[in-house]
């Protein structure tokens, strides 16, 4: 429960605010009891205001991915995928790179925007740009499996998704279930990003492979971030900002699983 007028979290059972002294009405105590499991099934202290956020993050993410693989299933399907692959392999990897980022970028600023309207237009960039980057590394798994969408899915596809949300469910229960701060991990994936996005654009000038020690590294990166991310959902987040918090969850799963199947496809080179 948190006071109403200055939002410090107090314990259901309060009468005074501790902070401030604002007396706690009896409505607000209701709607603290009546409102203590989260999405996943664990009970916490969150308001009905908060459970609501949290429920519409979530399912912000969740169709985000569903619209995402619709995308890239429909640009396989109807060949205009290999068509963008191609063009991407006339360019440098690292202005493709470029372009994503500045997609990315783009999408974050509107996706917190004040007018609904600007937040899923900034949505539909994130996921447009995902869909388009992941683009060259299925093919390069549809190819390692013989041109055989089949076996793509069955021995690296399937298995990376449910490595990746295995994860990604396991970072996100932890945070909801204690109350622990992940906040001082703020430092280190600043850090780790900066020495991840040297490395690979080494990568990309030397036309090297990424290795499966560096998706190692990055698959620990991301769910350090994945971890930190959600804290801030839970503790910082505004209530109304449902939108750029499902955005942000979705993108780092992605990053997530792309690096999982880098993982894969690494394991199946050696």
């Amino acid at each position: 429960m948190f006071c109403s007028n200055c939002g410090t979290k107090l314990p259901n059972e309060a009468a005074f605010c501790s902070n401030c002294g604002n007396a706690i009405t009896t409505t607000q105590t209701s709607a603290a009891l009546a409102a203590t499991e989260t999405p996943f099934g664990i009970h916490q202290d969150f308001t009905a205001e908060q459970l609501t956020f949290y429920k519409k993050t979530y399912l912000t993410a969740g169709f985000s991915f569903l619209a995402w693989m619709l995308i890239v299933l429909g640009l396989f399907d109807t060949g205009i995928a290999i068509d963008i692959v191609y063009g991407m392999g006339k360019i440098s990897w690292l202005l493709v790179l470029g372009i994503f980022w500045g997609a990315s970028y783009l999408g974050e600023k509107l996706t917190v925007s004040e007018e609904r309207e600007k937040q899923y237009v900034g949505l539909g960039i994130y996921i447009a740009a995902y869909a388009v980057i992941f683009l060259p590394l299925i093919s390069i798994v549809v190819e390692y499996s013989y041109g055989s969408w089949r076996m793509a899915m069955d021995n690296v596809l399937i298995p990376a998704f449910i490595s990746a949300f295995t994860v990604f469910a396991a970072l996100t229960v932890t945070v909801f279930s204690t109350k622990t701060d992940f906040s001082f991990l703020r430092t280190l994936i600043i850090f780790g990003s900066f020495f991840a996005l040297g490395a690979i654009i080494i990568f990309s000038v030397a036309g090297m492979h990424v290795g499966s020690w560096f998706a190692i590294a990055m698959i620990i990166l991301m769910s350090g971030t994945i971890l930190y991310q959600t804290d801030q959902i839970k503790n910082k987040f505004d209530t109304s900002q449902h939108i750029g918090a499902g955005a942000m969850i979705f993108a780092s799963f992605m990053v997530l699983l792309w690096y999982v199947i880098r993982l894969f496809v690494s394991k199946s080179e050696d």
